[in-house]
């Protein structure tokens, strides 16, 4: 193919010749010069959506919580809150009336907010969450109040036993037992090497109970390392008892027990030879040697 070229000040025309070659590899060039521009394009615009797409996904991935569903977990913790301070109270009242105090000075009637009625649940979703959180502050607030009341009670209690008893824990925990090892350096039963005994161990029948030698609290109830199955019992003024190696524990953390109530059943779990009860007298997390207060319950 032949073309004639012509130009302004040129004196004849120039041929252009163009083979059929030439003509391929003209329209090859031309064809992959639009398809990587197509392609660098396609890139550029992607990359500028690729925040967009990933916002979206997040938008789509992050869980909605509605505004009904965020009162009803709320209320419910309202609720949750009311029944403990309303345990509180009672465990209040309880302590005061054995302390021989008013009791009314330490109920929940007595303080302006006051804790009174149930849970909030149509009242609360009607008002909304500001109210939720106010009430939620005030029932925190009464909690706390509530806490030192009854730090306050125990001490008081803890002076009375000490003023009013000077042996208090004068008791014994088992009734049927005999003593078989005292407290103090002795041989230790697994390996006869001398070793320090920081308790009493009194002997007895498999399942025999074990007693609470005075009320208080179960500060403890489950297995620690040597002792098995233990339990301990917290008196006041940093006086605990503790028994350990039960074959099963007949009260819980939390519970509030009287002096000769059946608290734990003998067994020989933990490092144990075998059935036997383990007891200690602890002061101000050290323990003493239980012999002062049962020598005296041994007179009786």
């Amino acid at each position: 193919m032949k073309f004639n070229l012509w130009h302004r000040n040129a004196v004849r025309p120039m041929m252009l010749r163009l083979t059929p070659v030439t003509i391929a590899t003209f329209v090859g060039t031309m064809t992959l010069l639009a398809t990587a521009g197509g392609a660098i394009g396609y890139a550029i615009g992607a990359k500028n959506n690729q925040p967009t797409a990933i916002a979206a996904h997040k938008e789509q991935a992050a869980p909605v919580i509605s505004s009904k569903q965020q009162i009803d977990l709320m209320n419910n913790r309202v609720a949750e809150m009311q029944a403990q301070l309303l345990r509180l109270d009672a465990l209040t009242q309880h302590m005061a009336e054995t302390a021989r105090v008013p009791a009314k000075e330490f109920s929940l009637e007595n303080n302006s907010k006051g804790a009174k009625g149930g849970p909030l649940l149509e009242e609360v979703s009607v008002l909304g969450e500001d109210n939720l959180d106010i009430r939620l502050q005030e029932l925190s607030q009464l909690i706390e109040e509530k806490e030192s009341q009854l730090k306050t009670l125990d001490s008081l209690l803890a002076n009375k036993r000490i003023q009013n008893n000077q042996n208090y824990l004068a008791n014994l925990p088992v009734r049927d037992g005999s003593i078989t090892s005292r407290y103090g350096y002795r041989s230790d039963p697994f390996n006869s090497r001398v070793a320090f005994h920081a308790g009493m161990d009194f002997s007895g029948p498999h399942g025999a109970n074990i007693y609470a030698v005075a009320s208080g609290i179960v500060s403890f109830a489950g297995v620690k390392n040597g002792y098995g199955n233990v339990i301990e019992v917290s008196h006041g003024n940093g006086y605990v008892t503790r028994y350990a190696h039960a074959y099963r524990l007949a009260a819980k953390q939390g519970d509030l027990v009287a002096k000769d109530q059946v608290i734990a059943y003998m067994g020989s779990t933990g490092r144990s030879t075998g059935t036997h009860l383990h007891y200690e007298v602890i002061v101000n997390g050290k323990q003493i040697d239980p012999m002062s207060f049962v020598s005296v319950a041994l007179k009786k």
